[in-house]
């Protein structure tokens, strides 16, 4: 057999081969990345699209609750993350009372008598009927900052007279309290400290004053 009929029947080089390895590498990496970045992205529009629809609908159904409610109630729980109210209805009066949970974990909270458990970092309506409660999530808070954070104030309940003075001591006030207004700050997806994360950009939400229309002003 001669050296030519030999050398047209040789394999590659082993730096033919370390060369064509290198540049598949490289291009399956340049493909990984592009995979899981556009994964990245589709994840920030499913879930800034889950944290406005939570958004409008908390918004639009406190603005209906308070409008349609004729008092405040179990006012000694009034705050800015809890707040009752005395709704009517076709069968007597319905007590709405909303309640956000600023814990990283959930919470267990007494709704006239009835021990509900609250979800971690998120606004929860309960309504009770006169003999049972029953509870629904509206808004997922994401901490912003750090999940570390044990205490949060996302959401702020506020409360203003007629006048549109606000009241930052509601008790003292209770008689005067004829508008109310939500606000809040959320986000959606993986923590902020991830950079690599799917997280959404923060969104905030604030509601107009809302008036008690069915709530006369007591003496």
């Amino acid at each position: 057999m001669t050296p030519a009929s030999l050398s047209s029947r040789s394999g590659f080089t082993l730096v033919e081969v370390l060369v064509g390895a290198t540049l598949s590498a490289a291009v399956m990496a340049a493909v990984l990345s592009s995979y899981i970045y556009m994964g990245r992205g589709l994840g920030r529009l499913a879930n800034q699209q889950t944290l406005e629809t939570e958004g409008r609908r908390t918004v639009a159904l406190f603005a209906r609750d308070v409008r349609m409610a004729s008092d405040l109630t179990d006012t000694a729980n009034l705050s800015a993350t809890r707040v009752s109210l005395t709704v009517p209805v076709s069968s007597g009066t319905n007590t709405i009372t909303y309640y956000y949970n600023n814990n990283p974990s959930a919470a267990t909270v007494a709704i006239n008598g009835t021990n509900v458990s609250m979800p971690a970092n998120a606004l929860t309506r309960c309504v009770y009927n006169g003999s049972t409660v029953s509870a629904l999530t509206l808004l997922r808070l994401r901490n912003i900052n750090n999940t570390a954070v044990a205490t949060r104030s996302d959401l702020t309940i506020r409360y203003y007279d007629s006048s549109s003075n606000e009241y930052t001591t509601y008790v003292n006030y209770l008689p005067g309290i004829k508008q109310l207004g939500i606000e809040f700050t959320s986000t959606n997806g993986n923590d902020v400290d991830d950079s690599a994360s799917s997280q959404t950009a923060t969104y905030q939400a604030k509601s107009a004053r809302i008036i008690l229309r069915n709530r006369g002003l007591l003496p």
